[in-house]
């Protein structure tokens, strides 16, 4: 009997996903030909499924919305998600540029368009607590807003717009502007270790660079 349980749960579960599936396809067909008037009803009749269906997988438009940029994320091979420590920050920006080369036209419109923009904001809280996680490792005793404004530069160089603006002002492939990117975040991350409560602005060395000058 605890078989057919198991079995059945998994049944419904394969099913749900299956479904999720055709409302997501079905919502970046109708937006890449309607943008923001795609609506849930439209998107409800693609997928073949109920309105009130739609609502039990994406309560709002908002979510619905943040559902269709991970689903286009993922056919397009954009995976490498937050990094959680500053070594794995700079090891993933090698790879996270290669998935932007990989599909650079839905990159741009990630940045571009307002719907891309809209999404992208929508990730911002998450976004900030990954990268005020790994300044408060790496540097604990900066003031908050110290560290916020060490975060915010290091977050710009783990992102697509790094990657565009080396593409499309500097000619860098994928690979140079990862080494760039990766080089300056390495050395940003090395100054925050040393710089103890050193504040964040030009002419104030943390520890380490005063001893190099001296």
């Amino acid at each position: 009997m605890k078989a057919v349980r198991t079995y059945n749960s998994q049944l419904r579960q394969s099913q749900a996903e299956a479904t999720r599936e055709r409302i997501l396809a079905a919502m970046a067909e109708l937006y890449e030909r309607d943008g923001e008037a795609a609506t849930v009803r439209a998107v409800a009749e693609r997928a073949g499924v109920r309105e009130i269906t739609v609502y039990r997988h994406f309560p709002n438009r908002d979510e619905l919305m943040k559902g269709l940029w991970a689903w286009l994320n993922r056919k397009h091979g954009v995976t490498v998600g937050m990094p959680e420590t500053a070594e794995q920050l700079v090891a993933q920006i090698a790879p996270l540029f290669a998935t932007f080369g990989a599909a650079p036209a839905h990159v741009a419109a990630s940045l571009r368009t307002p719907e891309g923009v809209k999404v992208r904001n929508s990730l911002n809280a998450d976004r900030s607590e990954a990268f005020l996680t790994i300044l408060a490792d790496i540097a604990p005793d900066l003031a908050p807003d110290e560290r916020r404004k060490a975060a915010a530069v290091l977050q710009l160089l783990y992102s697509a717009h790094t990657w565009i603006s080396m593409r499309e002002q500097w000619g860098l492939d994928d690979a140079a502007a990862a080494e760039a990117a990766g080089w300056a975040a390495e050395h940003l991350i090395a100054d925050l270790r040393a710089r103890g409560s050193a504040p964040i602005r030009p002419g104030e060395a943390g520890p380490a660079d005063k001893e190099a000058q001296s």
